[in-house]
């Protein structure tokens, strides 16, 4: 999924592409190959005028809209033309590859109305390699009940079962292969989590700021935008919104990947509702708050679980301010973290030998 214009997404494939090749080895990425759409997940004219109306028929949606068209513009020149060229998912040198490893990211998650509909090369089935793994990979709102609500148990086990080892991120997926295969798979950090980003993070000169690192319109109710503008006036901190243009927000930027990580890392504070977000904040020891999503809920509560921050979501915005305050205690968690990257450099070798 190394295409798609997303932060995250960049930061996660740079961070194992970039695993791999210190182990000294030559790595570029493959694409997938498309599937068929399932029943109920079409990416029809339906399916595009009913997001469409969902997301933009309100006024406070339209006013947003209208004014996130130049960022969103900017936004995906930059990926395309910058971004994505020199994370080098246009490098195609190989027709044959001794190892593929699938993930990280919700690659095993089919219950969307993905572009490449329903691929078992996602699961293990990969013509052009001698062997194949799994790294962190995710199902997503893919539970075991949604595979079976589609009936696609069979071959999701015969594809994975093709697979030397698999390594998932979160619970719902340890549960959804042990189900279909009876055996455990190893369970891995997200790569941005592994990788040393460090040295990486160019911070920016602003200071005295509060992120909101969410997507276009997930964050529209008048109770939520009001407990996140009056928590940064009473700290006398401006809104920097990273990527998507909100209204409310004192200002909207579209920096490097690079410069995504350093504007996290030099926050007084972050709030979000993303996967990467969380990790993000994780890494750099941040006070954050992460807004749970019907969408999200499966996977953010197993990252904050895993490292005892199940306190940093926040379901009522009422608690936002509470629950920010509070302060984390980090040296735990960073342990915990370094032992995790250890843990998951150790399995990749291991595929790799």
């Amino acid at each position: 999924m190394q295409h798609v214009r997303n932060y995250g997404s960049f930061l996660q494939a740079y961070a194992l592409k970039a695993t791999l090749e210190s182990f000294g080895h030559q790595c570029e990425f493959i694409d997938i190959e498309p599937g068929p759409q399932l029943p109920g997940l079409e990416r029809n004219l339906k399916y595009l005028v009913g997001m469409a109306i969902k997301r933009y028929f309100n006024w406070n949606a339209i006013v947003s809209s209208l004014g996130r068209m130049k960022y969103q513009k900017l936004y995906y020149e930059r990926f395309d033309k910058e971004y994505l060229p020199e994370l080098g998912v246009h490098k195609h040198t190989f027709n044959e590859y001794d190892l593929v490893v699938i993930g990280s990211d919700e690659v095993f998650n089919f219950n969307q109305h993905g572009s490449y509909g329903f691929t078992t090369q996602l699961y293990g089935d990969v013509k052009n390699a001698k062997k194949v793994v799994s790294y962190a990979g995710s199902f997503g709102t893919t539970t075991i009940e949604v595979v079976d609500k589609f009936g696609v148990r069979d071959v999701l086990a015969n594809a994975m079962s093709k697979m030397s080892a698999i390594s998932v991120r979160d619970d719902n997926s340890f549960k959804v292969v042990k189900s279909l295969l009876g055996r455990e798979p190893s369970y891995n950090v997200d790569p941005v989590l592994m990788f040393d980003y460090q040295k990486y993070a160019k911070v920016p000169k602003e200071k005295d700021y509060i992120i909101v690192y969410s997507y276009p319109n997930r964050i529209k109710g008048k109770e939520e935008i009001e407990a996140i503008k009056r928590f940064a006036k009473e700290k006398g901190k401006k809104l920097i919104s990273i990527c998507f243009y909100f209204p409310w927000c004192d200002e909207t930027v579209i920096p490097h990947p690079f410069e995504v990580l350093g504007y996290m890392k030099n926050a007084s504070y972050i709030i979000t509702d993303t996967f990467h977000g969380c990790v993000m904040s994780i890494k750099f020891n941040k006070q954050f708050v992460a807004l749970v999503r019907d969408s999200n809920k499966q996977k953010m509560s197993s990252l904050l679980n895993q490292f005892g921050l199940g306190g940093r979501m926040c379901e009522e915005f009422g608690d936002l301010r509470d629950r920010m305050e509070k302060v984390i205690d980090y040296a735990p968690v960073n342990e915990q973290i370094a032992k995790e990257a250890e843990k998951s450099k150790q399995y990749l070798q291991s595929c790799l030998d």
